[in-house]
């Protein structure tokens, strides 16, 4: 590796260090930043001042900011996140089990985008202003604008109430039963899949006409190259760079999605997990949960720098 390669890999761990230690100070800090007394407002008005002086220490609130910040810090790096509030349960085991589910569900609804909207995008493309295009466009302007809980609900009544084909909530892991598992998976991944296909259709369309309009595209045409060779090998994968970000943004975003999809669908994700620590004030599970999902997307941010590499040579010699 060049001397410059290094220079950028240490600078980019360097920059990812500091996004994280920001993340970190700020979930650390929650309970500081919250009006009123959290005990009060976790424990109740009858709490004891000896339960209140116990859950401060719990939460940190018994130092300052920047000490529980070092203690937290110091636990972490160690495996150790802290416990629930709640149950009193190790948060990394209640990580350990809901991550591969909400990971599942990520990865499921991704699919789903991307087998809906990458034939659509190019049909559209290809044939501006046909009825294919009006339709998908007048499709994705509806779903950009309706929530995804009114997807979900409408999914539950047609699948579930309606049609009895499918469970409405409820989780089976795929160890246990890959079959059930699948059956449970579909409307949750449905709901996820189907919002983000609009906003995938619409970008890799308009990047696909772009694309079209490049003289090397022309220039296979006029050699008689098929239209789905012409679409898939030479205007596809430049075209892409833009789905790619959207899906690496994705892993940031589902966390929010996810919350009401699991909710909804009684999914025991991560989202599910977060909705019951903010109405449960669990900031330990909170804390975790932050840092967590930041050094995922952080992850995701770094695979994504290096697929355009991969798609986009000329990215990577800009950089030298």
């Amino acid at each position: 590796m060049s001397r410059t390669a290094l220079a950028g890999a240490a600078a980019r761990t360097a920059r990812t260090a500091a996004v994280l230690l920001v993340i970190a100070t700020g979930a650390v800090a929650l309970p500081h930043l919250m009006q009123g007394s959290p005990a009060i407002a976790a424990l109740g008005p009858s709490a004891t001042p000896e339960q209140i002086t116990a859950y401060d220490a719990r939460i940190g609130l018994d130092e300052n900011v920047f000490a529980a910040l070092g203690h937290w810090l110091g636990n972490a790096l160690h495996g150790d996140l802290g416990r629930s509030l709640i149950n009193n349960v190790p948060v990394t085991t209640e990580l350990a089990n809901r991550v591969p589910v909400t990971l599942e569900l990520f990865l499921a609804g991704q699919l789903v985008a991307l087998a809906v909207a990458v034939p659509i995008a190019l049909a559209s493309a290809w044939r501006p202003g046909g009825l294919l295009d009006r339709t998908a466009t007048t499709v994705t302007f509806v779903s950009l604008a309706a929530p995804g809980f009114v997807l979900g609900l409408l999914l539950i009544y047609v699948c579930a109430v309606q049609l009895r084909v499918l469970p409405a909530t409820g989780w089976v892991p795929f160890t246990e039963d890959p079959a059930q598992n699948l059956r449970h998976l579909v409307l949750p991944a449905l709901t996820l899949g189907l919002t983000e296909a609009a906003v995938f259709t619409r970008t890799l369309r308009a990047q696909l006409m772009d694309t079209l309009d490049q003289p090397y595209i022309t220039a296979a045409r006029s050699r008689g190259m098929g239209t789905r060779r012409l679409l898939v090998r030479r205007a596809l994968r430049p075209s892409s760079l833009p789905l790619v970000t959207l899906v690496g943004i994705g892993i940031g975003t589902s966390l929010g999605g996810s919350v009401l999809v699991e909710t909804l669908f009684a999914v025991p994700g991560i989202g599910s997990l977060v909705a019951g620590a903010i109405n449960s004030r669990d900031f330990p599970v909170l804390q975790a949960v932050i840092v967590v999902s930041a050094t995922g997307v952080v992850l995701a941010t770094l695979v994504v720098d290096l697929l355009y590499r991969r798609l986009d040579p000329r990215i990577a010699h800009d950089h030298r």
